[in-house]
């Protein structure tokens, strides 16, 4: 097995929906979580807001600029970084606490009649052959 770690950065034009506090991300954390990224339902969480989403085809091209700030803060001057038709179009949810109740009743019950059966057929078969 190789240990090699290789690394890629992809540029991804995300459109949220949903969002109550329009500059949560101007305040809020520099970071986000990203789940199944390459998957039809990524998923995303910026601090406390968790996204779902989907890829869908931009009306038009979506043209990504980075600031250049070597021209100074007067007339900070933009940049071409990359373009794409593609982007990712997330609705915010909300998640709800699993109960354990509700997760083990029927799948529980099921495996304990499949098992029950098999059993029963199992002292069914050895008292036939004695």
């Amino acid at each position: 097995m190789d240990d090699e770690w290789e690394e890629e950065e992809q540029l991804v034009v995300v459109e949220l929906s949903g969002i109550i506090n329009n500059d949560f991300l101007a305040k809020g954390p520099g970071t986000c979580k990203i789940l199944d990224i390459d998957s039809e339902t990524p998923m995303m969480q910026i601090g406390e807001y968790v996204f779902a989403g989907e890829y869908e085809d931009a009306l038009g091209t979506c043209v990504l600029f980075e600031e250049d700030s070597s021209h100074g803060k007067n007339a900070p001057k933009l940049k071409y970084m990359c373009k794409t038709a593609k982007k990712l179009l997330m609705q915010r949810i909300f998640l709800t606490e699993k109960k354990e109740c509700e997760s083990n009743s029927g799948s529980g019950d099921v495996a304990r009649t499949s098992h029950e059966d098999a059993m029963e057929g199992e002292m069914d078969t050895s008292h036939l052959k004695s």
